[in-house]
């Protein structure tokens, strides 16, 4: 009788963890996946965001953009994409040029190059 009880409030107890757990949001999803008014977890692309860059070295560089392959001289909506780098794409409207970095809150900046110490030279023994 007394381990049925136990084993009761152990399956009880492991079931009200569960629960808890499933409240937390998922930390490997994308930083602007959000989720549905429904409460489901169905993601939404970011608006006016880059997902994706392709860089290639002989053809024509593309990218993922609110989820629409492009190509460099493709368009996006009614703006044209004029170049694509690994940190932006520049697309050119009536509006005029727009520039959409791809991670927009990270600011690159190149490192500082620290020069090479010399050692000194070895001897080298005579014989």
């Amino acid at each position: 009788m007394m381990l049925r009880g136990l084993l009761f409030l152990f399956l009880t107890g492991f079931m009200g963890v569960n629960l808890v757990f499933a409240q937390v949001q998922d930390p490997t999803r994308p930083a602007g996946a959000l989720l549905t008014p429904e409460g489901g977890s169905a993601a939404a692309p970011v608006e006016s965001g880059v997902q994706t860059v392709i860089l290639r070295r002989g053809g024509k560089s593309a990218a993922v953009i609110n989820g629409q392959y492009v190509e460099v001289g493709g368009m996006v909506g009614d703006k044209k994409v004029l170049k694509i780098t690994e940190s932006e794409v520049v697309l050119k409207g009536e509006s005029g040029r727009e520039v959409i970095k791809v991670t927009p809150a990270i600011e690159k900046v190149p490192a500082k190059k620290v020069a090479a110490k010399k050692l000194p030279a070895k001897e080298t023994a005579r014989q």
